[in-house]
C-alpha cells in the first residue's frame, strides 16, 4: 500500500513506533510494477499475514493505515 506524499519507510516507521506493527517498506522483487503502479520513487508498504495472525490484528492494521492516510491527506 501507498501513502500519498509519505514516502513508504516513514509509514512503516509510524506503524512500527505509534501502533506496534512490523511491515516491510521499499520496493519488493519488482521494480517494473513499481514504475507502473508509480511508486518507484517511494515504495510501497507491505503487510504480510501468517498463521498466528488474528482477525484483530488484521482490524488494527485497517484501522492505523485509516489513521495514517487520513492524517496524510489533511496534510496536503
Amino acid at each position: 500500500m501507498a501513502f500519498a506524499g509519505l514516502p513508504s519507510a516513514e509509514a512503516a516507521f509510524v506503524l512500527d513506533r505509534a501502533f506496534g506493527i512490523a511491515v516491510r517498506a521499499g520496493l519488493h522483487c519488482c521494480p517494473e510494477a513499481h514504475r507502473v503502479a508509480g511508486t518507484i520513487e517511494t515504495g510501497l508498504v507491505r503487510l504480510s499475514l501468517g498463521y498466528q495472525t488474528t482477525e484483530g490484528d488484521v482490524d488494527a492494521a485497517i484501522a492505523a493505515c485509516t489513521e495514517i492516510a487520513v492524517k496524510t491527506s489533511a496534510q496536503r
